[in-house]
């Protein structure tokens, strides 16, 4: 591989993820030149107009030779097709980079050449604030040099972990999905203020801002548990402890989280198998 201020990493795939990542990278200044290739040229141009030193490509070829390193970036249903064009295009030794779900490392190295040196990404929509989550999962043939290059391109949307394949699926429970449970408790939280009888606006800007508060205590206070957090608020008898004793009660939030992650990691399998 080039060395890190000459390597071109190319998007095939221009949506939410694409942007996010590239947008980070053009934030802080990577030494990695940016390229988009999409089938809808207009999505490509607009973002390599939008990021400095960017550019479009009109082909898939195009972009596959201006490329060391390619992030897959569109759609699971639409992954067949990209990697049967792409196949055939790859140069030895060139990095290649998933993002899309339910489709495990093993299923790229059956469709792309031997040896191919590969990363699988699985991000969450926090990326779009630069606070993403990232589990990294490395291929047979990526060597060290393959996993720093990928985790300067994820460190980009917010910090990164790495871990086992086959731990994908609890990840998918946990962070993965994990945004939209915060989103839907919040929704519940200004539903009971409604209940309670506040406006649906009074309400709704209550919850979203204590759900933005605590958010940011996690992130300045990481040498303090989330544990830790809620006893700091919770005074013995009084109005925090009773709403938590209903929560507790007989376990009943617990419980019920444990049964949603399951049922995600559950259907993360049911997908992968179903590829």
């Amino acid at each position: 591989m080039q060395a890190n201020n000459s390597q071109t990493l190319f998007f095939l795939g221009s949506g939410n993820m694409a942007s996010a990542i590239g947008r980070g990278l053009a934030a802080q200044n990577s030494p990695l030149r940016l390229g988009f290739y999409d089938q809808a040229w207009a999505k490509a141009l607009a973002l390599s107009v939008e990021l400095p030193g960017a550019q479009a490509a009109r082909s898939l070829t195009d972009a596959v030779a201006m490329a060391d390193v390619l992030l897959l970036a569109v759609k699971p249903q639409d992954m067949p097709a990209l990697v049967e064009e792409l196949a055939p295009l790859l140069r030895p030794g060139q990095l290649v980079l998933t993002i899309a779900a339910g489709l495990p490392l093993a299923w790229y190295q059956a469709r792309l050449p031997q040896n191919t040196p590969m990363v699988r990404a699985m991000p969450n929509t926090s990326a779009a604030v630069g606070e993403a989550i990232s589990g990294l999962m490395a291929g047979e043939f990526a060597t060290a040099e393959h996993k720093a290059l990928a985790e300067q391109v994820f460190a980009a949307v917010g910090s990164f972990i790495w871990l086992a394949e086959e731990e994908v699926h609890a990840l998918t429970a946990i962070s993965g999905s994990g945004p939209a449970y915060y989103y839907y408790f919040t929704e519940a939280l200004a539903q009971a203020g409604e209940a309670l009888g506040l406006s649906p606006q009074t309400a709704a800007a209550l919850a979203r801002q204590t759900a933005i508060g605590a958010g940011r205590l996690l992130q300045v206070r990481a040498e303090s548990s989330p544990a830790q957090l809620r006893e700091q608020v919770t005074s013995k008898g009084g109005t925090t402890a009773a709403a938590l004793a209903v929560l507790a009660e007989n376990k009943a939030l617990p419980q019920l989280v444990q049964q949603a992650c399951r049922a995600c990691a559950e259907r993360s399998r049911e997908m992968a198998e179903e590829n």
